[in-house]
């Protein structure tokens, strides 16, 4: 088949409209994305001798509820939820990995502090619901659970 034939005149033309706006520099869609890591540190315990103790991973989940219901629906994609460290253990760390995309920076700043302010509101959320204030300690350690959200 030749550039003369009709079927390839009728495909031709339009794509060479496309590959002449693109070599133009006309941007499609600016997008700003990342990954996102956000920790739960815990007290952690066996489940028998520390039972009431918080959860790490419980603290992550609440955020990762909190996470679906603030971040516009197709703006993240979680990636890993894990944390614990065996079985009849109250899991002293909490793991959330995801990835945001926003239409540019400011909006993906906006999610980033969306995700900061539900992963702080999880681990609150959890110490409330055990009863654990802050100062509180366990063996001498904090009886809470704390977030750190890093980029990575």
């Amino acid at each position: 088949m030749t550039l003369e034939h009709p079927i390839m005149k009728r495909l031709i033309y339009p794509l060479a409209f496309v590959v002449a706006i693109a070599a133009a520099g006309t941007p499609a869609f600016a997008q700003q994305s990342g990954n996102l890591r956000v920790a739960f540190q815990g007290p952690g315990g066996h489940s028998s001798g520390a039972y009431g103790r918080v959860s790490a991973l419980h603290a992550a989940a609440r955020a990762v509820i909190l996470i679906q219901k603030g971040l516009p629906a197709g703006s993240y994609q979680i990636t890993n939820l894990t944390g614990g460290n065996s079985v009849n253990s109250i899991a002293s760390d909490g793991l959330i990995e995801l990835k945001l995309t926003a239409a540019n920076a400011a909006a993906y700043q906006a999610l980033v502090a969306a995700v900061t302010k539900a992963a702080a509101e999880g681990a609150a959320a959890e110490n409330a619901f055990r009863g654990v204030k802050a100062g509180d300690l366990t063996s001498g350690a904090p009886a809470t659970v704390r977030s750190i959200v890093t980029p990575f």
